[in-house]
C-alpha cells in the first residue's frame, strides 16, 4: 500500500489523469504483478510475441508507438529499439520503468504522458457536475488528435481497450446514480479508439481482453462475462487466457481469468 502511494506520486501523468486516480491505478497494476508475476508470465509473453509479429510486417521501421505502455511488462521495448529508429511509449501515467528506458536508450526511446481518449482533463474538471448523458457524449465525440510523436510505422494498443472508458467513468459522481454508465462508457471509448486506430497508415496491433471469467479451483467456470458487444471486430488472429487474479487476490474461492484477443492489421 505504501509503495503504491509512493510510486503513484512519482508517476508523471497526462492532464486530469491523477485527479481520476489513474496514477494509483498504474501503481496498483505493477504491485499486483510483483505478487502474481508467475501467473501473468504466459500472457505477457504472448503479448510481446504478438507485438514483434506486427513489427515483422512493417515496410519501414522509423517509429513505433505503444499506447498503454504502462510499466512495459507486456512490451518488448529492447527488441523494438533494436529494429526501429524511435520507440514512443505513451500512457496516461508514465511509469518509472518507461522513464528508465528513455534515460538509458540514447534518445531512441521516448516516454510520453498522453490521453488516448482526449477527454480526461474535461472529466477531471467536471467530476462532480457532469451528467451521465454528457459523459457518454464526450466519449462518443472524443478525439485524441494526432499520435504523440507523429504517425508511426507500427502502432500498438497494448491491453488498454477495455479500460479507456471504464476507469475514468468509475471515478465520476454520475456513476453513483447510473449503474450502467461504466459499461456504456467502456463501449463508447472502445469504439472511438478503434476508429482512431483504423485510420493510422502503418501496421496496427491490438491486444485486448474480451471476456472476464470466474474459475473455481477445480477448473469449473462459475461465470463468464463478455466485455464488448457490437464492436464489429473480426475474429482475432490469436487468443489466450490471462490469469489476472489467482486465488486469493480477489477471492478465496475463485480465480479471475481474462480471455485476450490479438489482432494485426495494416500493410503486409
Amino acid at each position: 500500500m505504501i509503495r503504491e502511494l509512493i510510486d503513484a506520486l512519482r508517476t508523471r501523468c497526462a492532464p486530469g489523469a491523477r485527479t481520476l486516480g489513474l496514477a494509483y491505478e498504474a501503481a496498483a497494476i505493477a504491485a499486483r504483478h510483483r505478487r502474481v508475476g508467475a501467473s501473468w508470465a504466459p500472457h505477457l509473453a504472448a503479448s510481446r510475441e504478438t507485438i514483434l509479429r506486427g513489427a515483422e510486417r512493417c515496410r519501414k521501421r522509423e517509429r513505433v508507438l505503444v499506447i498503454g505502455a504502462g510499466a512495459c511488462l507486456d512490451v518488448p521495448v529492447g527488441e523494438l529499439a533494436e529494429h526501429f529508429s524511435e520507440v514512443v511509449l505513451a500512457d496516461v501515467a508514465v511509469s518509472l520503468v518507461a522513464r528508465r528506458w528513455q534515460r538509458r536508450s540514447g534518445g531512441k526511446v521516448r516516454a510520453i504522458a498522453w490521453d488516448a481518449t482526449g477527454v480526461l482533463a474535461t472529466f477531471a474538471a467536471r467530476r462532480a457536475s457532469a451528467t451521465a448523458a454528457e459523459i457518454e457524449r464526450l466519449l462518443v465525440e472524443s478525439d485524441p488528435g494526432e499520435p504523440p510523436g507523429g504517425e508511426a510505422d507500427l502502432v500498438v494498443s497494448a491491453n488498454c481497450l477495455s479500460q479507456l472508458g471504464l476507469i475514468p467513468a468509475d471515478r465520476l459522481d454520475a456513476v453513483e446514480s447510473d449503474e450502467d454508465l461504466s459499461v456504456r462508457c467502456t463501449h463508447a471509448a472502445a469504439r472511438r479508439h478503434l476508429a482512431w486506430l483504423a485510420v493510422r497508415p502503418g501496421v496496427r496491433v491490438l491486444l485486448s481482453d474480451v471476456a472476464r471469467l470466474d474459475v473455481a479451483v477445480d477448473g469449473r467456470e462459475l461465470e463468464h462475462r463478455t466485455i464488448f458487444e457490437n464492436l464489429m471486430l473480426r475474429a482475432p488472429d490469436k487468443t489466450w487466457r490471462w490469469d489476472l487474479a489467482p486465488i486469493p487476490e480477489w477471492s478465496r474461492e475463485w480465480n479471475r481469468v481474462h480471455e485476450v484477443g490479438a489482432w494485426i492489421d495494416g500493410p503486409a
